[in-house]
């Protein structure tokens, strides 16, 4: 019994003891200057360390399955990597495709907003030139209208002899005739404008011949007083030039007569006498006269500077 537990021992602790060569010759494959040879000698040292061959060659053989394994293991996880890594780019190509399909799309609709603003933009433009163009038709077409009426009613007036409402609608009349200005090239433009003129010079006309009648040969004033200075507010420049030549002379006509060139009453020492004689002038156009003609013709004044005029002579 004891010899049989004994061997028993011996070869449990023979066992052992080849497990634990085997063991620590089996970490030296690890190693990167790993020799066979030596590895064999290692692992049987002498002739009695073959009993373990068996053992070792199985631990060899769980180690070649377990490397093979790890390799397989390794293999697989490299395949899986490289499989997720091709994944992984061509999901970044697709993104980076999808990511330039829509800024293509968005820059293609963006071009297509600025074309349609600009055409917006456009159509806007032409509306504004056209609204200006119809404003400005309608405003010229009202102005035409005015100015018809108005050379019709000055024309009413005239035939009237209502002198003093015509005047107020002379300056009306020439501010819409300055307005068509650049339109005398078409012909119905030119022919009211035309119109106007005749009306207003017949106006005038008929006002010089109502101012000059209103006096009688002797000077003396003879007609409406009120409507002789209405009849002035119608007269151009020249029709007032006329007037007040007219007038002046009528007035002075009988200074001549008193005190004519080279009689005695011309010499120095009756000075007194012409110059009594003119007070007695504007005397009377103050008191008669004045009435007839607008303070701004300043009739008084124009006497006594012809009066001077023909006293120098």
């Amino acid at each position: 019994m004891s010899g049989k537990s004994a061997g028993a021992v011996r070869t449990g602790s023979s066992e052992s003891s080849d497990d634990q060569r085997a063991a620590a010759a089996g970490q030296q494959l690890d190693n990167a200057g790993f020799s066979p040879a030596e590895y064999v000698d290692r692992l049987f040292p002498d002739d009695a360390a073959l009993e373990g061959v068996d053992v070792a060659a199985a631990n060899i053989g769980h180690r070649l399955q377990a490397v093979q394994q790890e390799i397989r293991r390794q293999l697989r996880a490299q395949s899986d990597g490289q499989q997720q890594q091709t994944q992984g780019i061509e999901a970044t190509k697709a993104a980076i495709s999808e990511l330039y399909t829509r800024i293509s799309e968005m820059k293609g609709k963006a071009q297509t907003s600025e074309r349609m603003v600009s055409d917006i933009t456009q159509d806007i433009k032409a509306l504004d030139v056209g609204k200006r163009n119809l404003t400005q038709t309608t405003g010229t077409m009202r102005r035409l209208q005015l100015l018809v009426g108005a050379v019709d009613q000055l024309r009413q007036l005239r035939e009237q002899g209502r002198f003093g409402e015509a005047a107020r609608l002379l300056p009306a009349i020439a501010g819409l005739r300055e307005g068509f200005s650049e339109y005398h090239g078409v012909r119905q433009i030119a022919r009211l404008d035309e119109a106007a003129q005749v009306q207003q010079r017949r106006l005038g006309g008929l006002a010089q011949q109502v101012i000059q009648r209103g006096f009688d040969a002797q000077g003396r004033l003879v007609g409406d007083a009120e409507q002789m200075r209405a009849a002035c507010g119608c007269c151009t420049a020249d029709e007032q030039a006329r007037v007040t030549d007219a007038y002046c002379e009528q007035q002075l006509r009988a200074y001549a007569a008193i005190f004519p060139l080279g009689d005695d009453e011309s010499q120095l020492e009756h000075v007194s006498r012409r110059y009594a004689w003119l007070r007695r002038i504007l005397r009377n156009y103050a008191e008669e006269h004045a009435a007839a003609f607008p303070a701004g013709w300043r009739m008084d004044e124009e006497l006594s500077r012809r009066f001077a005029r023909a006293t120098r002579d």
